[in-house]
């Protein structure tokens, strides 16, 4: 397929722009994207194959906001403690060495992220299966101990009414537990 703008070379970027409610979509060559999208290409005219890394490392230095010399200096002397990948590795190959670089590096993504993202936090879908640490811990209380949660709650938002239904369920409970284990049965 060729580019849409020049009609000459071959186009390798799907190039999707919404812009109040308006959506463009268009096929470019390497130099169209660079020319004609609101991001820019650090060396569109390289010889080295267009990579996902870089498109993302050239929306990163777009979108990121107008760096003082102090800035540049910054990033130059960041890296990573546990890989050395540097900040400016890391915007050339577009990803990151290791897991450990999303604390060296934060601090210089954190406003980046939410420009492109509109946040920092993942707010998306979770895998199936997942149970975070909280609903894990709370899973693997007793319903003695949930109740007694319920309880405590039901005390502080001043639900009295509620807090003595709950009271009577886990006077219950220890009393049908107590039994079970006086009678020799099994808990």
């Amino acid at each position: 397929m060729l580019c849409d703008i020049c009609g000459k070379r071959e186009a390798k970027i799907y190039y999707t722009e919404i812009i109040n409610g308006k959506k463009k979509e268009q096929h470019l060559c390497e130099e169209c994207a660079a020319e004609h999208t609101s991001f820019r290409l650090k060396d569109p005219f390289s010889t080295r194959e267009f990579s996902l890394g870089g498109l993302l490392s050239g929306i990163l230095d777009s979108y990121g906001p107008a760096a003082t010399k102090e800035d540049e200096k910054e990033k130059e002397k960041i890296a990573c403690k546990s890989c050395g990948m540097t900040y400016e590795e890391f915007l050339e190959k577009g990803q990151f060495g290791c897991a450990g670089c999303y604390q060296a590096f934060g601090r210089l993504l954190g406003k980046t992220f939410k420009n492109l993202h509109g946040g920092d936090t993942h707010t998306g879908k979770k895998p199936v299966g997942y149970v975070s640490e909280t609903n894990r811990i709370v899973n693997e209380l007793s319903k003695v101990d949930k109740l007694s949660i319920q309880l405590q709650q039901a005390i502080e938002q001043e639900e009295f009414e509620e807090a003595a239904r709950l009271r009577d369920q886990i006077r219950e409970l220890k009393r049908n537990e107590e039994h079970r284990v006086t009678s020799g049965e099994e808990a």
